[in-house]
């Protein structure tokens, strides 16, 4: 199982995929990829964080459930989080199978946001434990 510090990584490669997305919207490819990845980007910190509290992230792509394990655990997450939670997830499950969804541009600015709080979150929590070089 990859470490939070691996967790980091996969999740700025993703980030990083959408961003090169990005440059080809509105092309629907790219709209779905950028999606696709972000969901993937936010679902790799969130498992690093869980990490981070000792604890084991479930095998799950449901951005609600890796939520919800992280407040019980006492984390203070974006409250925008839980109202993408659910487009998340399906930007994962669904663009497997079709690559044309409902795609909200105000949604993805959001998903970002949270991104990058979150990634910035783990980020220093990983330097806390261990000390940069």
């Amino acid at each position: 199982m990859p470490d939070s510090n691996d967790y980091l990584i996969l999740a700025e490669r993703d980030y990083k995929t959408c961003l090169l997305a990005e440059k080809e919207f509105p092309d629907e490819y790219a709209i779905t990829a950028a999606a696709y990845h972000m969901q993937q980007a936010i679902e790799k910190v969130l498992k690093g964080l869980i990490l981070i509290y000792g604890e084991t992230p479930e095998f799950t792509h449901n951005i609600a459930k890796l939520r919800v394990h992280l407040s019980k655990l006492g984390m203070e997450l974006p409250e925008e989080l839980e109202d993408i939670s659910d487009t998340l997830t399906a930007w994962e499950s669904n663009l497997r199978y079709d690559p044309f969804i409902n795609f909200s541009e105000k949604k993805y600015a959001v998903a970002k946001n949270i991104y990058c709080e979150l990634f910035e979150s783990l980020k220093h929590e990983i330097s806390l434990i261990k000390p940069v070089e």
